[in-house]
């Protein structure tokens, strides 16, 4: 069975379907395709875009309806999603699986327990409705869905969480996955990113992973907190969404602008809301001298191409993962394929001229917001990654350019075949 795990964060889907969410579900239909994918798991963050306190989750089910009508050949399980916006529980996180038609009798959902005491259990997608989800709903019976607690980030409310789903691959005896959705904590401003020592946002992101994480392996009891249940089967967990991942900004910055750069974006107070022109290294060429300019909320390069030239030592600023798994804290190391394409994170939306970002030109196209980053990616334990590596195809991790640019993220996949029995 050839399996697709996406990750999107959908806003700009959102914000404007009526241009953006036909091209979009189009573009999913060709990865399917291309891929030959019969298990997908699109895992989707921002669900109602900028105009959910407005607007509620509206759209929810014309993306569904997309997704379903890009794909007639694949069973859908419609969209889980939270649709009381509330604060108490909303997140945005929204969870579409869909598998081919022919291979249904391959795959089985995890029921979790109905009443405290009772066991889990597979079921066949065949006894099962289609979609699971007739309208956009949250079925508490097939999955388990939680908003990170408020004290996590401060005083701050924040629609951060995560989405569990346990899924059996390759019929009875095959694999098992934990597929998580997860939005993680944003940086609030870039001055304060770069303070001397470890960044907050990290630490609080640290702190979120580790509960989503610990949650899972007390879930792999089989879904009964005590009361006899019977343990689920052995599992690969899968995480995968926007981890909101950013580069080490001082050391970004240092290598965009130099130490000088790096000692007087420090000295500016995390509040100051005037742009600080910063100027680059090696970003000047015939044009002149290049700059950055940064603020709270602003992360712009007059020579984005700089970014580009530097991708290589800047991946060397990736290093929340690493930091994660090789804390006291992490009951659950975490680890990923290597990481071969650009930043998910930032594309301007609506200024692209309908030709997607090759690995040259991918730059061109960022938003101004905060630095590029690796925010989307597919992680997973060791069982996982041994799954993987065990793929009788050649696993794929990547990102699909946009055909154009619809929202300021990119999606990221990870594809790999697991047994059939």
């Amino acid at each position: 069975m050839r399996v697709l795990l996406l990750t999107h964060n959908v806003a700009g889907i959102f914000d404007d379907p009526d241009e953006a969410l036909r091209p979009w579900a189009d573009g999913l239909a060709a990865l399917v395709q291309r891929t030959r994918a019969d298990f997908i798991a699109l895992h989707m963050q921002e669900v109602g875009g900028s105009r959910w306190r407005t607007c509620g989750l509206d759209g929810a089910a014309a993306v569904a309806g997309a997704v379903e009508a890009a794909l007639p050949d694949h069973w859908s399980s419609g969209m889980m999603v939270r649709t009381d916006t509330a604060e108490d529980g909303f997140t945005a996180l929204g969870s579409i699986y869909l598998v081919r038609r022919s291979a249904m009798q391959l795959v089985r959902l995890w029921r979790w327990k109905e009443a405290e005491g009772a066991a889990g259990a597979f079921e066949s997608l065949r006894a099962a409705d289609g979609p699971l989800v007739p309208q956009p709903g949250l079925p508490p019976r097939h999955c388990r869905h939680e908003r990170f607690p408020r004290h996590l980030y401060g005083s701050t409310w924040s629609r951060k969480g995560y989405l569990l789903t346990r899924w059996q691959l390759g019929g009875g005896g095959g694999a098992v996955l934990d597929l998580v959705n997860v939005h993680n904590f944003h940086d609030e401003s870039n001055l304060a990113a770069l303070a001397a020592g470890a960044s907050t946002y990290a630490s609080c992101r640290q702190q979120a992973l580790s509960l989503v994480t610990a949650a899972l392996l007390g879930l792999r009891g089989g879904g009964a907190a005590g009361g006899g249940a019977a343990p689920a089967p052995a599992s690969a967990a899968f995480l995968f969404g926007d981890f909101n991942f950013r580069l080490d900004l001082a050391h970004a910055v240092s290598l965009l602008c130099g130490a000088e750069g790096l000692q007087r974006a420090r000295a500016v107070a995390a509040a100051d809301a005037t742009p600080l022109r910063l100027e680059t290294s090696g970003g000047g060429g015939e044009g002149g001298d290049g700059y950055l300019l940064l603020g709270p909320k602003q992360f712009e390069l007059s020579q984005p191409s700089l970014l580009a030239r530097k991708l290589t030592e800047l991946r060397g600023s990736d290093r929340e993962l690493a930091a994660f798994s090789a804390s006291a804290e992490c009951a659950l190391p975490l680890e990923e394929l290597p990481l071969a394409f650009p930043p998910s994170y930032a594309y301007r939306e609506g200024k692209g001229d309908g030709t997607p970002p090759d690995e040259a030109g991918w730059c061109d196209l960022l938003a101004s917001k905060r630095c590029p980053a690796w925010c989307d990616r597919v992680l997973m334990d060791r069982t996982g990654g041994a799954l993987v590596a065990a793929s009788a195809v050649t696993a794929e991790y990547g990102h699909e350019p946009q055909p154009r640019v619809l929202t300021d993220h990119n999606q990221v996949y990870l594809a790999f075949s697991v047994e059939s029995r």
